[in-house]
């Protein structure tokens, strides 16, 4: 299953707290840490958020609901999902 990025956030939080709404509406979701593997933390702050190719305007369209000015990825990135941890 290929996933696509739908946005960045500053804060990991802030992804996870749009991945549970996503949840509500059973779209998948995973978070990507933009640290390099922890490595970077405090220069490279920030999280993405990926779902399912075939969910992504759906989850595009209610992240717009939820947060109007978010600038989402409109799918430029497709990649297999990250390895669980």
């Amino acid at each position: 299953m290929d996933f696509v990025k739908i946005g960045s956030f500053n804060t990991r939080m802030e992804a996870e707290t749009i991945g549970h709404a996503l949840d509500q509406y059973d779209i998948p979701h995973l978070v990507k840490l933009d640290d390099a593997g922890g490595m970077l933390v405090q220069m490279l702050p920030g999280a993405s958020l990926w779902v399912p190719e075939d969910k992504a305007s759906e989850a595009r369209q209610l992240l717009a609901c939820v947060l109007p000015s978010q600038d989402t990825d409109e799918g430029t990135d497709t990649a297999e999902p990250p390895p669980d941890d």
